[in-house]
């Protein structure tokens, strides 16, 4: 081997330096600008040594190193980070990848060289197991001078060695093609040492080389058009920092070039001639091929090696005989040799080493041309040998492996395999070093880790299938040690979800579908969840896939799955699905040897949780963070802290409890942010504040009001048995200030006989007398709930069982009141067998009036204490002038006397004395007779003389009891009409309409009319039927599936042709008096046929705060009348564009697919099975017009649906320049649960309180954002049962929702 010293001139460091950082890496300068008198000394001593590659070569030149630009400025700099980003090869693989590149190239077209293995493995494969001949790498092995196999250069001035290694690349059938290996090194430091394990290359843009670098690399500058294939790869693990450039030459000569070389008869010819000019030739000595291959060596060789220091050495045409024995015109063609005068001057390759380079070429190619020319006695076969395995470049580029390499390269079967292709590993490598070269690939690509795994596996399994392998070798321990998935496993996964697809097609399988059919598969086989949950999991992370690492993140099981896993059903109270739920993990705990990562109790676990977050439970939800912690916890826990809770409620540190819970509360309807991480964040903060308030709330979801004060808040109501709807109702009622104040206000004995006509009405139905005395009384026991509401310093209030009673009793029945008072016709009372009540009212502890009583008392003596209203039972009666002392029993206390069963009585003497009963003075307590309780400083009113004072009557407790169970199973329109009509029995009316009905406050606060006009359409002539009817609430009926309030009111208010007995007549609804108050109620209840029984569907329709009803007014306006029939017809098209769309989706029950998805797997069946059946007669027509037709079908649904949404927005806007007729929300009645039974609550808007709501929820009252009443999710099982609005004028002055006047 020579080794050669070369420098650059510091003028040319320099200029480099500027450029190495820059996108390109070519430079201006090239080599050829060195001046060599200026950097080489006069003397310089060289010690040739030989070529061989196995023998030790060194050469030293003394030259000055120039310092004006530091070393590191000057050489190539990639950072590790980018560099493991590039294409891993080892150095077998980039031989390898050489030597196949022309056959490849050849067939497919692309750089191999250039490319990740993985991208032409197959195509590689194909190849060589197709190849009858192999191509040969070939290095000559002589040491020659002017033809170095291995070179090596210094370059002292940036302290790096340049290996140059050439070679022939051949085959009988593509011809011979050359390639050079250029590796450059840093030779900084002599203790490195330059043997490691593998070197890890990485292909490299070229414009990544700095230009100093490219071009000690011997960038070409004249030969580009030659170059096959070029590739730059740098070693990450060199301690020299090695940059490999492969290059890829085509042959020098042409056959064109050789004939005159090769062709007998040219050669003679030539010879011939040449004894004309130079006689002294013998014309018996004719040249034969392989003399005129030598003279062309001899050429080539001069300049070839011509030192810098040396003459350049010229041809003189006249005086040689070198014409003979070659064409000299090829000296000047293909030489680049020119012509002075005789002088055939040969170019200076000092100074163009592309050219240097290509001469070294031709020389070669010109041995190796020779060795096969077929002659006799062919002293090229003897003189010169080529090595096939590459032994030159193993041993130049060391790695500890190179005898292995150098043995097995020209017998490698690796090539027939993909697998050892993609990880740029040969048959022959170690376990070890197999799996370097895995994780080497997966490092430099990961986004093809699947592929790279499947060939790790099929690597495993080659060489456990080829023997020579124990079972615990290194790469099963790999593997056991590991999660490795591979592509195989991905396709195995969908394949167990359903999802049998080809390997080129799982890249347009939508992740919802993949969702859907995993779904599927458990709900069939619920039992290997966890199984189907694993393999999704696997899908999740081989697809990178966002939407699926979500959706199992937050996966619930389906809800119906969960019930019946648990053996539950919807309505099953909480505390009973925990004793469900832990009763059944005994069983599985047991017959799974108390595993409890077992499938099944890992399902029950996933079932439990979907039933909590489904229902929103915060009983269950506690249940599962205190005893299944893993099952609530989500990933994003881990990074939640006190400050980013905060901002996940959207709440400011400083917030008070209340503020909290209501953006808990309006996170947690929303659904945008997962329940479970809500409540983590909401614990959090309850944890920083030490707050009892938030810790209470999230155990029961409830505010604990022991903990709040009193006062500035509604009263709840307490549920006395199923009385939740009762509760929401008189909460509701109590809000409307002009009959709140009516109640307060009653008393029966301001009115006469004369103001309760005997032929009045109320809903069409005549009043009986006898119903008078009830209703007056359930007025009286409403009062008295009312005042406790304002007056009581408690959180919450028990409504009487009295007041339930009356509530449920159904008006057609009688009340039996215990000392049943008869009532004559003027609706007063009179005690029977001449009991005489005389009310009293002392002043200054002087009686102005007495009460007679024979036998038991009837009165109940109320004492208004400085703390609020309170039974008194110590009272003073008077017998005349005398006072006594007695125990009255307090039958207002209604629900201490029904538990006990005790009669009223009274301590009175035998003797049936006249007593007097008096209450005390001011001056010491202020008390009322019977229920007329008077308010902190509020007086008696004057008109409340001796017998003018309501009593309040007993009802006996069985009554009472059986009436509240009746009324468990009532309806709720059943209790509204059994309040409103006993209030409206108790007024007298202010007029009577014509047919006897009664108008008064209820009237005028609730009820409208209705008009509804039928014009004979046959019948031109007639005139229209105008028909009036009162409503007390306008029906939605869920079963029309409004998709609003406003279209609920369409499909009632409108406009229709009708066919009765009389003929075609037009239909038209519309409003000719408006409430105060719109009540809408949505009828929720339907019925199921096939099932036979009712069922209550939670169909969202969506209201607003504020609805404008000017459009559905009676009116002559010309211009609503046209847009109300616009509306109509648009609604007719909508209908029909419905069912049309319906008729295409429409599944067929034989077939379970739509008629779309029929055509779709018809016509990719007909595409893969049928077509490629020669036996089947199918014509391509068949499968183009079963296109055609899905493409029809389809572009009709997107224009259905673009319709559909234009008609849509048409009605929405239709009237939105109408809203003169007002009204905004005031109170939604919700239910939870089925068609008979279920939870009720209400929620009441404060318009005096910055429109907040609140959630009137029996004794809880909390405030609560408008999301939670405004949430129309489908999912949302509280759905509005009663909607209510006020008219926009009236809601300051008619809603008072808070009215508490607590006295301390």
């Amino acid at each position: 081997m020579m080794d050669n010293e070369a420098t650059i001139p510091s003028s040319l460091a320099s200029t480099e330096a500027e450029n190495v950082d820059t996108e390109t890496g070519n430079s201006d300068k090239s080599l050829s600008h060195i001046n060599r008198s200026s950097n080489f000394p006069e003397t310089t001593s060289n010690q040739l040594q030989s070529n061989n590659p196995f023998r030790s070569s060194t050469s030293t030149v003394s030259v000055p190193s120039s310092e004006s630009v530091p070393i590191s400025q000057l050489r190539t700099r990639i950072a590790n980070a980018e560099l493991v980003n590039y294409p891993f090869k080892t150095l077998n693989r980039i031989l390898d990848d050489l030597k196949w590149t022309i056959p490849v190239q050849e067939k497919y077209n692309f750089s191999m060289l250039n490319s990740k293995p993985i991208d032409y493995s197959e195509e590689l494969s194909k190849v060589v197991n197709s190849s009858v001949i192999h191509f040969e790498t070939l290095i000559l092995n002589n040491d020659l001078e002017y033809c170095k196999s291995v070179e090596k250069v210094e370059y002292s001035n940036s302290q790096q060695v340049l290996y140059i290694m050439r070679g022939i690349l051949s085959d009988k059938k593509h011809g011979t093609y050359h390639f050079r290996l250029a590796a450059l090194e840093t030779d900084s430091n002599p203790f490195v040492t330059k043997l490691i394990d593998k070197h890890q290359y990485h292909v490299i843009p070229k414009s990544s080389i700095s230009a100093h670098d490219l071009q000690i690399l011997l960038e070409n500058t004249i030969d580009v058009d030659k170059i096959i294939d070029d590739a730059f790869f740098k070693s990450l693990n060199s301690p020299n920092g090695q940059i490999l450039r492969v290059t890829l030459f085509k042959a020098e000569f042409t056959q064109e070039d050789l004939v005159p070389l090769t062709d007998e008869e040219i050669i003679r010819e030539r010879y011939l001639e040449g004894i004309k000019r130079h006689p002294n030739l013998s014309p018996e000595t004719i040249p034969n091929q392989l003399h005129c291959i030598k003279t062309l060596i001899k050429v080539l060789r001069g300049p070839v090696t011509l030192k810098p220091e040396d003459t350049i050495k010229t041809i003189n045409l006249k005086n040689t005989v070198m014409d003979a024995q070659i064409d000299v015109n090829l000296l000047f063609e293909k030489l680049s040799f020119t012509l002075n005068g005789d002088e055939a001057v040969p170019p200076d390759l000092n100074n163009l080493p592309d050219l240097k380079e290509s001469y070294i070429r031709k020389i070669l190619e010109l041995i190796f041309f020779a060795k096969n020319v077929m002659v006799p006695n062919n002293e090229f076969q003897t003189l010169y040998s080529f090595s096939d395995n590459m032994s030159q470049v193993f041993h130049t580029i060391v790695e500890y492996d190179k005898n292995v390499s150098v043995r097995h390269f020209s017998s490698n079967y690796s090539n027939r395999f993909p697998y050892f292709i993609n990880l740029s590993a040969s048959a022959y490598f170690s376990d070890e070093l197999i799996i370097k070269c895995f994780e080497l690939t997966v490092q430099s690509d990961s986004i093809n880790q699947l592929y790279y795994v499947d060939s790790l596996k099929q690597i495993r399994s080659f060489r456990n299938n080829n023997g020579g392998y124990s079972v615990n070798n290194k790469l099963d321990i790999y593997f056991r040690q590991r999660n490795l998935i591979g592509y195989s496993d991905f396709l195995e996964s969908m394949k167990i979800l359903g999802l049998a697809v080809e390997s080129n097609e799982t890249e347009t399988i939508d992740d919802d579908v993949i969702i859907a059919m995993y779904r599927s598969q458990f709900k069939n086989d619920p039992k290997n969840y966890q199984y189907y949950n694993n393999h999704l999991k696997r899908i999740a992370g081989i697809k990178n896939s966002e939407k699926l690492d979500d959706f199992i993140q937050k996966e619930l099981l389906p809800i119906d799955l969960a019930l019946e896993e648990l053996s539950i059903e919807e309505i099953t109270e909480d505390d009973v699905v925990i004793t469900a739920y832990e009763f059944k993990l005994d069983e599985l705990l047991q017959s799974n040897g108390f595993n409890g990562n077992a499938n099944e109790v890992i399902f029950l676990n996933k079932a439990l949780l979907s039933v909590a977050v489904h229902r929103r439970s915060y009983i269950l939800l506690e249940y599962l963070e205190t005893k299944l912690p893993d099952y609530v916890k989500i990933p994003t826990m881990n990074e939640m802290t006190t400050r980013k809770a905060f901002e996940t409620l959207d709440i400011d540190v400083q917030a008070s409890e209340s503020e909290i819970i209501s953006n808990f509360q309006n996170k947690f309807l929303k659904g945008n942010v997962d329940i479970r991480l809500l409540r983590y964040a909401l614990k959090l903060i309850a944890e920083s504040k030490k707050s009892e308030i938030l810790l209470s709330f999230l155990r029961t979801g409830k505010i604990d009001t022991s903990l709040l004060p009193a006062q500035n808040w509604p009263a709840g109501l307490d549920n006395i048995g199923n009385t939740c709807y009762l509760n929401s109702l008189l909460q509701y009622y109590f809000c409307i200030k002009p009959l709140r104040e009516l109640i307060l206000t009653f008393n029966e004995n301001n009115f006469s006989a004369n103001d309760y006509p005997e032929t009045r009405k109320i809903g069409g139905r005549k009043v009986e007398n006898m119903e008078l005395q009830r209703s007056n009384q359930f007025v009286y026991q409403l009062r008295r709930l009312f005042q406790e509401m304002i007056y009581s310093n408690k959180r919450c209030v028990q409504p009487s069982k009295e007041l339930a009673y009356l509530s449920f009793l159904p008006l057609s029945q009688p009340v039996n009141f215990k000392n049943q008072k008869k009532t004559d016709y003027s609706g007063r009372t009179t005690i029977e067998e001449n009991k005489q009540v005389q009310l009293a009212e002392t002043k200054d502890n002087q009686s102005v009036g007495t009460e007679s009583v024979h036998g038991e008392l009837d009165g109940v003596l109320y004492q208004q204490s400085e703390n609020g209203l309170s039974t008194d039972k110590d009272v003073t009666m008077t017998d005349g002038d005398d006072e006594i002392n007695t125990e009255v029993k307090d039958i207002i206390d209604m629900d201490r006397e029904v538990e006990t069963g005790m009669e009223i009585e009274t301590d009175v003497d035998e003797s049936n004395k006249n007593y007097s009963m008096a209450v005390e003075s001011p001056s010491s307590s202020r008390s009322m007779i019977e229920d007329e309780v008077e308010t902190p400083d509020t007086s008696s009113s004057e008109d409340d003389v001796v017998g003018s004072s309501p009593k309040i009557l007993p009802i006996s407790s069985d009554q009472i009891e059986s009436t509240i169970e009746v009324g468990r199973q009532q309806d709720v329109t059943e209790c509204i009409e059994n309040v409103t009509y006993q209030i409206e029995t108790a007024l007298p009316p202010q007029l009577i309409d014509k047919d006897g009905e009664q108008h008064d406050l209820i009237k005028q606060l609730f009820c409208g009319k209705t008009k509804q006009t039928i014009t004979p359409l046959d019948k031109p002539d007639e005139p229209p039927r105008v028909s009036l009817e009162r409503f007390f609430s306008l029906i939605i009926n869920v079963s029309d599936h409004p998709k609003s309030i406003y279209d609920a009111l369409d499909y009632y208010f409108n406009e229709d042709v009708v066919k009765l007995d009389e003929g075609l007549v037009k239909k038209s609804i519309t409003i000719s008096e408006l409430p105060q108050i719109l009540q809408f109620h949505v009828q929720r209840v339907l019925f199921d046929r096939e099932k036979l029984m009712a069922y209550k569907s939670i169909e969202p329709i969506p209201f607003s705060d504020k609805i404008y009803l000017d459009r559905y007014l009676d009116t002559d306006d010309e211009e609503i009348l046209y847009k109300r029939n616009q509306v109509f017809e648009w609604k007719r098209e909508i209908s029909k564009l419905q069912q049309y769309k319906f008729d295409l989706l429409k599944i067929d029950p034989e077939t379970s697919v739509s008629l779309i998805d029929s055509l779709k797997i018809t016509e990719k069946y007909l595409e893969n099975k049928i077509i490629s059946d020669d036996s089947l007669s199918i014509e391509l027509s068949t499968i183009q017009t079963i296109n055609d037709e899905i493409r029809k079908l389809t572009s009709n649904l997107e224009d259905i649906d673009n319709r559909l949404n234009e008609l849509n927005h048409l009605i929405s806007i239709q009237f939105q320049d109408y809203k003169s007729i007002a009204y905004n929300i005031f109170a939604v009645f919700i239910h939870r649960g089925e068609a008979s039974y279920g939870h009720y609550w209400v929620y009441i808007k404060d318009p005096h309180n910055n429109n907040i709501f609140r959630k009137y929820n029996d004794e809880i009252v909390t405030e609560v954002p408008a999301s939670e009443i405004f949430n129309f999710l489908e999912t949302n099982t509280a759905t509005p049962y009663y909607i209510v609005y006020i008219k926009e004028e009236l809601e300051s002055s008619y809603i008072e929702p808070l009215k508490r006047e607590i006295k301390e």
